[in-house]
């Protein structure tokens, strides 16, 4: 009995010994990241210690440590946005800190810069084929009046054409990276958060934006809910050639954007306020002339043209002086092996027009743990709340700018006590002061998404990484028109709309690195992917309403529901050749299959070729006269597909429609036939330039020529009406795109308290349809815009005004009865082909 216990005693100096002998092999790096030529602390600096997983990055005052370091000797690596990266070996002792500090010289672009989106393992981009051009979180954050990230990369992404459809807070923006690729499918590029898919739609659950039957427009999107404070860094790949690793996915481009990290030492606190105001520029020049026209005498009362009136401006009623905040706080540190790094952020936005606006509330995290040298785990999150007031905008009959500029001014229009409301409009919809202070169009939006992520180096030369990330978030949406607001006969309306959608994606990669012989060096990579978006929308909706009633209770409601998951698994293989570390090519082939697709058509594969040759490392160039002026030479080619998903997940099979028949439930046939032979839309693209620096990389040219052919374009074709369905989304259409890009980026000066850099942007895209169903089809899209066999996609397409010689628009006498009398008046001539 008495034996035990000291069995278990000398079992304890076991235990403990793997520890204490684990901490006498180990020492530690510490030091400083420092500008070159002035000497300043580099912020954000990326330290990694090749051939581990050990990585940490600078503090604000270019400080660096890195713990558990094994005994020998080691290369420090060190990378950051604008400048050139530095290597230095350091030899670590036994419980010993080793110090070193590195300075980096700065650079217009760098091509040892590492970038990761769209590669199978992490490259310099010096070894692509292929463009990926980077955004530094300090352009994100620090954009003018951008309070969205994707607002913030206007004017920083060559080639892209990012707009705003809207005025209204987080309004919708819409990014095309190197010209439209589709017609019905999403032509938004996809959008990666730290390796996860997130969701980016602009899905409108009431209609506000534009007409309901043509359209119906978000005010809206969903990347609104990301904090641009904070951003680290954006890469971005603008087509097939780049993007091919991500399938179906990613026909548009793919941008990603990488948050920020903890970085070692005690913590940090950084906490900022911008205050900002938007106005309108001008206001609209209304009819304020004391004798009535033919508007004043048809809707305004007038009795007769030329009679006096009364004329009554109401903008400012409307507009007002927008007040916008965005406070933002942060906390990142770190102690041995772990890092953080906490953020909130709150922001409040004014629209112009009264009764529009927006708050948006968000919380992150991220703490990554050094768990072993080779093994590194990380976890980050981010919880979202937003809520926007929205009013009707748009070609809606309800929208307050439309109602603003088609009622005559000879309306009075303000608020009658003895009626008890405001007056009806006598020309279309209500009266635009009842839509600002009686209307509801609320949104609230409750986000979380976040990853788990692990790296693993069993060995120096293998890496493994995985990755499980989750999107997930609820919209909720309220559109109330008040009973008898726009017309005596008027009931009233409500919707209240719920949008529930969850992403998940896994990814597993494995990556080795081997050299053959002193000039061959191979990395091959292994990869698998999944993807999984379900979707649940549920609208509920109520007529005649009672007066004040802002609910559903009481009323004739009415319930619709609709359900919908895609989902995507495959893998992919890529071999990277390095020829004399100047001369490289890779190629790679991605598998995959997407439940959107019928069992033929599901598995398909997105090849991938590239090859890059630095040509300022060559012998005859680096001791010729070009050597001596020219710092970087460098010639790149690639090609690849991708491919893109139908506008319909369910578009394969033939699907059933819910009806009521005499109280019960029933099901009819829809009118779209399903087709169990759609194949994804596939892009091809090959691009090829050439990258050239001036002046030890101080000035960098970057030229690239692109040509994109999209064929197997999804579109609606008519069925003959004996079939029993009256359309099929078939694969008919092409379209191609090509064009070039052009960017010069300039370090002009660099000193400690002054620097100083440009950058010029310049691209030309040329996008035509090459075929439709038929050679003589054409698609019209919301009255004007049309798809046409050799034209541009959006082409305006209908009627116009003849013209005179000098190019005035010419006018006609036109006879108009006006109550009873007759009156002419000049009006414009109509215009016809010849």
């Amino acid at each position: 009995m008495r034996v035990r216990p000291r069995h278990r005693l000398c079992c304890v100096p076991l235990l403990v010994l793997p520890v204490v002998l684990g901490a006498q092999d180990t020492g530690a790096i510490r030091g400083r990241v420092t500008d070159a030529a002035s000497g300043q602390p580099i912020v954000g600096a990326r330290v990694t210690l090749e051939g581990t997983a050990l990585s940490t990055g600078s503090s604000a005052i270019g400080a660096f440590f890195i713990g558990d370091v094994p005994v020998g000797q080691h290369l420090l690596l060190v990378r950051r946005v604008g400048y050139a990266s530095a290597r230095q070996e350091v030899t670590v002792a036994a419980g010993d800190t080793v110090e070193a500090n590195i300075p980096l010289r700065a650079v217009a672009v760098s091509l040892d810069a590492i970038v990761v989106t769209g590669a199978g393992a992490p490259a310099e981009r010096k070894v692509l084929g292929n463009t990926i051009e980077s955004v530094p979180g300090e352009a994100v954050s620090q954009a003018p009046g951008a309070l969205t990230v994707d607002q913030a990369l206007a004017g920083k992404i060559t080639g892209a054409v990012i707009s705003q459809s809207t005025g209204v807070p987080g309004g919708q923006v819409s990014v095309r990276l190197r010209g439209t690729n589709t017609i019905l499918g999403n032509a938004e590029p996809l959008w990666v958060v730290d390796g996860v898919l997130v969701d980016n739609s602009a899905q409108a659950l009431v209609s506000l934006g534009a007409n309901a039957g043509r359209g119906n427009a978000a005010l809206s999107n969903r990347l609104s809910d990301l904090s641009p404070e904070d951003v680290d860094h954006v890469e971005v790949l603008k087509g097939a050639a780049a993007a091919a690793l991500y399938g179906s996915r990613a026909n548009s481009g793919v941008i990603q954007v990488f948050t920020k990290r903890g970085q070692q030492g005690p913590p940090r606190v950084t906490a900022g306020t911008e205050v900002g105001v938007s106005d309108t520029p001008n206001k609209f020049a209304f009819n304020m002339s004391p004798n009535a026209g033919w508007t004043d005498v048809v809707y305004g009362g007038a009795s007769a043209l030329g009679a006096p009136v009364q004329r009554y401006d109401i903008q400012d009623s409307v507009w007002r002086t927008g007040v916008s905040s965005v406070s933002h706080v942060s906390v990142s540190g770190g102690n041995g092996p772990t890092t953080y790094y906490l953020s909130g952020a709150y922001d409040s936005e004014q629209g112009i027009v009264q009764a529009d606006g927006r708050h948006h509330t968000s919380v992150g995290a991220t703490v990554s743990q050094q768990v072993r040298p080779n093994l590194e785990l990380r976890l980050a999150g981010n919880f979202v709340q937003t809520h926007s007031d929205f009013i009707p905008e748009g070609e809606q009959t309800q929208g307050v700018l439309t109602n603003l500029i088609f009622t005559p001014t000879s309306v009075k229009p303000f608020y009658d006590p003895n009626q008890g409301r405001y007056p009806y409009n006598p020309v279309l919809g209500p009266n635009a002061l009842t839509v600002l202070h009686t209307f509801e169009a609320p949104q609230d939006v409750t986000r979380f998404f976040g990853s788990a992520q692990a790296t693993l180096q069993p060995t120096p030369s293998l890496t493994l990484r995985g990755l499980l990330g989750i999107d997930d978030y609820r919209q909720e949406d309220k559109y109330l028109q008040p009973a008898f607001s726009t017309g005596p006969a008027f009931t009233g309306s409500i919707a209240n709309p719920i949008k529930m959608q969850r992403n998940i994606n896994a990814d597993f990669t494995a990556s080795h690195t081997a050299r053959v012989s002193p000039l061959v060096g191979l990395t091959t990579t292994l990869g698998y992917r999944y993807t999984s978006t379900h979707t649940d929308v549920l609208n509920a909706t109520a007529t005649n309403l009672a007066v004040g009633q802002t609910d559903l209770n009481g009323a004739t409601p009415s319930a619709s529901q609709s359900i919908a998951d895609l989902r995507t698994v495959g893998g992919f293989g890529e071999e990277r050749v390095s020829l004399s570390d100047r001369l490289f090519f890779t190629a790679g082939l991605n598998v995959e299959a997407a439940s959107a697709f019928g069992p033929d058509e599901r598995w398909q594969a997105y090849p991938r070729a590239s090859g890059s040759w630095l040509v300022n490392e060559e012998p005859f160039f680096k001791d010729g006269a070009l050597g001596r002026r020219f710092t970087t030479m460098r010639l790149r080619l690639a090609y690849g597909e991708t491919g893109g998903q139908p506008p319909f997940p369910y578009a394969q099979f033939n699907n059933y429609v819910n009806v009521g028949f005499t109280g019960k439930p029933g099901l009819i046939a829809s009118s779209l036939a399903g087709n169990p032979g759609l194949r994804p839309e596939r892009q091809h693209e090959i691009e090829g330039g050439a990258d050239i620096g001036l002046l030890g990389d101080r000035v960098l040219a970057e030229l690239t020529y692109f040509h994109q052919r999209t064929t197997d374009l999804v579109l609606s074709v008519p069925l003959p009406p004996s079939t029993g369905q009256s359309q099929q989304y078939q694969n008919v259409g092409v379209l191609t795109n090509r064009g070039w890009e052009a960017t010069f980026t300039t370090v002009n000066v660099d000193k400690p308290r002054f620097a100083w850099r440009t950058r010029l942007s310049l691209a030309h895209a040329r996008n035509r349809v090459e075929s439709l169903v038929t050679p003589t089809d054409t698609l019209v899209f919301d009255y004007l815009n049309a798809v046409i066999p050799g034209q541009p996609i959006g082409v305006f397409f209908g009627g116009y005004y003849a013209r005179n010689p000098d190019g005035s628009i010419a006018y006609a006498p036109v006879n108009v009865v006006m109550q009873g009398t007759t009156y002419t008046l000049m009006l414009p001539v109509r215009g016809t082909d010849t």
